[in-house]
């Protein structure tokens, strides 16, 4: 009797479609607990150090092959694990298990690093709450040194295969050979980990947090990857398989056609034109975002300086990271978030209160003028940042006028205060993040006090229609072509470009190629998106009129549902 044709549902992380025989991983071995006597804890504590050691080298080899083979963005990954790995909290709470409960390395090291990965998956902004996934990345990379298993002995397939697992990390990946990959089904995940940043730079279609799907899968099944729509079809017939497979082969050539024109610019067929930027989160970034056909960077995440530390960031530290990549644009513009961190994140250098209902706490601006330490420190780096390259500053999680006006008191004092110490500086050009519907309905009374405004969408989608996006329960409402959204941003759209000022969109929706065309007939000044994105979205764009896109704009903020939505942009991209 053949095997049952089944389909699993989960998020499309890398898009694509691959075909192929699944490779089931093993599942990682359990760590337990021992007690050990009092005389050799100083000893554990070596052992550990020395495995910590074996770890930075291993991450140094795959940082080095990484650049070599995939890029600077790919090779930024292993040189954060590698500060992850000497942050001293990290190592301060292995240290500290080992000592109070008297207890093996293996166990210790595994606790603090599940610990602080719990701390980093309780914020409410998909980038930082993935960076959970790197912590347990680095932490089991140590653990299994421990263990005497080192990471590259992983199981790994003896011919080109679908590779399923519960998860899969980011070093996970970079073991394999990249022949023997065909993609990537996991049941666990989020789009936004660092092993779907691979997956995307090597071009392996991959399907992330899809339950159910270890149940479903063995060794050997055919399997159908659709990181597109984000299933994974388990055991198709014959006809089906070979239809999937021309498509596979039809969106390879696509691939390479487009990325050979990334770097023509993002205009219609009637000459309008916008641009399109990339959203980065580390220095490194740039170069790899600028070969992708980047214009400028439209979203910098400072959240990197700020995680995984003991400490907050010295003044110095921010500026030279802020000049870096100042300086790597060449004039370029570059838009930086200041700190976007949720008030359930309790960072060990800052006093915060835990909240009951952090979604709607002290986040992002609010936060910063609550610890206005912090708040002007960090002012203080990209006020002397800007006098070196073309840097514009935005804040998050705005939410009333009053928040802006207590903003620009504090900048105007930083600026004060840098000019009587003769410090060189500039003030950037200010704008704020549009995410909370109170914003976005009242955009015209902001604008006065601000030169910019960046619309962030996938905020903006779960505080619209209540749906808290990380909620698989709830997560299908959370889609930001619901014309609630898009009718706010098109709202805030048409206010700024009265008032003569730019307007942007850095959230999801911009890096969609079926989607990017409706915001620009909404007259947005630019998209900004993962790099990755770029050449599909720059040719979506090229694909029409702007009349045509003003038309579609209408169409689809004049539908009820989101689901008229997407059947309106599937009759145009057909």
């Amino acid at each position: 009797m053949g095997k049952s044709r089944m389909r699993v549902c989960g998020h499309g992380a890398s898009r694509g479609v691959a075909t192929g025989p699944a490779f089931v991983m093993p599942g990682r071995p359990s760590v337990e607990k021992r007690v050990i006597a009092e005389e050799v804890v100083e000893a554990e504590i070596a052992r550990l150090h020395a495995a910590l050691q074996d770890a930075r080298e291993e991450l140094e080899a795959l940082r080095d092959r990484a650049e070599r083979e995939l890029g600077a963005e790919e090779a930024a990954i292993f040189s954060a694990h590698l500060l992850m790995l000497e942050d001293p909290e990290l190592v301060h709470r292995a240290e500290q298990y080992i000592r109070t409960e008297r207890c093996n390395a293996e166990w210790a090291q595994k606790r603090a690093g599940e610990e602080i990965a719990a701390e980093l998956a309780a914020i409410p902004d998909d980038y930082l709450r993935a960076r959970a996934d790197d912590v347990r990345d680095v932490s089991m990379r140590v653990v299994s040194l421990l263990s005497g298993v080192p990471r590259a002995a992983l199981s790994k397939p003896d011919q080109p295969a679908i590779i399923v697992a519960d998860e899969l990390l980011a070093s996970d990946i970079a073991h394999f050979d990249r022949s023997m990959i065909l993609g990537i089904a996991m049941q666990t995940g989020s789009p936004t980990s660092h092993a779907a940043i691979l997956a995307r730079s090597m071009g392996l279609p991959a399907v992330l947090g899809a339950p159910g799907l270890l149940d479903a899968v063995r060794t050997g099944d055919v399997l159908v990857v659709n990181g597109d729509a984000g299933e994974v079809i388990i055991n198709p017939d014959a006809a089906e398989l070979a239809t999937w497979e021309e498509q596979r082969r039809a969106r390879d050539r696509r691939r390479q056609e487009l990325q050979a024109l990334s770097a023509l610019p993002a205009a219609t067929t009637d000459g309008h034109a916008v641009e399109v930027a990339a959203n980065i989160g580390f220095p490194a970034d740039v170069e790899p975002a600028l070969a992708a056909g980047a214009e400028g960077v439209g979203l910098f995440r400072t959240e990197f300086l700020f995680l995984d530390r003991a400490a907050p960031p010295s003044e110095e530290e921010q500026f030279a990271a802020y000049s870096q990549v100042a300086r790597a644009l060449a004039g370029r513009k570059v838009i930086i978030r200041t700190l976007d961190i949720g008030g359930d994140k309790h960072l060990p250098w800052l006093a915060q209160e835990n909240e009951a209902n952090p979604f709607l706490g002290l986040r992002g601006a609010r936060l910063c003028l609550w610890h206005q330490e912090v708040f002007r420190t960090q002012l203080r780096a990209l006020l002397r940042a800007s006098a070196e390259g073309n840097i514009w500053v935005m804040f998050p999680m705005i939410s009333d006028v009053k928040e802006v006006l207590e903003i620009r008191r504090v900048v105007n004092e930083v600026s004060d205060q840098l000019a009587a110490a003769g410090v060189p500086h500039r003030v950037p050009t200010l704008g704020i993040m549009v995410e909370v519907p109170s914003a976005a309905l009242t955009v015209e009374a902001f604008l006065d006090e601000v030169d910019f405004v960046s619309i962030g969408t996938n905020d903006l989608t779960q505080y619209t229609l209540a749906a808290d996006r990380t909620n698989a329960s709830v997560a299908s409402l959370a889609d930001p072509l619901h014309p609630a959204v898009l009718r706010l941003i098109a709202h805030v759209v048409e206010a700024v470009r009265q008032a003569g000022k730019w307007v942007g969109v850095c959230g999801d929706l911009a890096g969609d190629p079926v989607a990017a065309p409706v915001l620009v007939g909404l007259g947005v000044d630019e998209l900004s998106m993962a790099a990755s994105l770029i050449p599909e979205v720059k040719a979506a764009v090229r694909s029409l009129s702007f009349a045509d896109a003003r038309r579609l704009a209408l169409r689809a903020k004049s539908c009820r549902t989101a689901g008229e939505v997407r059947e309106v942009l599937q009759q145009v991209t057909a």
